[in-house]
């Protein structure tokens, strides 16, 4: 019983929030390989915020915030064909601009399969309700803008944290948290 209590004495960090940062978002994935035609895009990365609860010496549930940003952008020429007599071409030049904000909430579940004094790796997964404000403006065409709801996950095949109380943490996965992020962690 002494011992008992003196392990989960030991263990007293039950709470932990982390800060990180993904250059590699989601939105970034999502544009390798696709035809912008002409147009060039901005990411901002995903910014991460969590908190997670132990409520074991190995299993942590959590709540994750996301924020991931897309602006694409430029001048795009588009040219016509008329196929019926005078058989003219008409090319005509705009601006167009698409900007896309990401903001995923939601709850996750880790394990820590090796906790050492100064170091802990793990796995985690989390779905998430995403909100995508959009704005999508054609220069003397149209301007929309509106704010879409959906589900998303994250899959965190390895994370880890570097310190006892605080340190370095980070993740390598699938989801909105990007392919790989970095970041701060503090444990009391």
């Amino acid at each position: 019983m002494l011992m008992s209590l003196l392990y989960f004495a030991a263990f007293a960090q039950k709470n932990e929030i982390k800060v990180m940062y993904s250059p590699l978002s989601l939105q970034r994935m999502d544009g390798w390989g696709r035809d912008l035609d002409g147009l060039s895009a901005k990411y901002s990365g995903a910014f991460i915020l969590e908190y997670n609860r132990y409520v074991n010496p190995r299993l942590k549930l959590g709540v994750n915030l996301t924020y991931d940003h897309e602006n694409v952008s430029g001048t795009k020429t588009e040219t016509y064909k008329n196929h019926r007599p005078p058989f003219d071409v008409t090319t005509t030049t705009y601006k167009q601009s698409n900007k896309e904000g990401w903001f995923f909430f939601g709850p996750q579940v880790g394990y820590d399969y090796i906790q050492k004094d100064n170091f802990c790796l793990g796995s985690l997964v989390g779905v998430s309700m995403v909100l995508i404000n959009q704005n999508d403006v054609v220069e003397n065409a149209f301007s929309r803008k509106g704010t879409n709801v959906n589900f998303f996950f994250h899959a965190e095949v390895i994370n880890f944290n570097w310190g006892k109380t605080h340190g370095l943490t980070g993740q390598l996965g699938y989801g909105h948290k990007g392919l790989f992020s970095i970041g701060y962690f503090v444990r009391w």
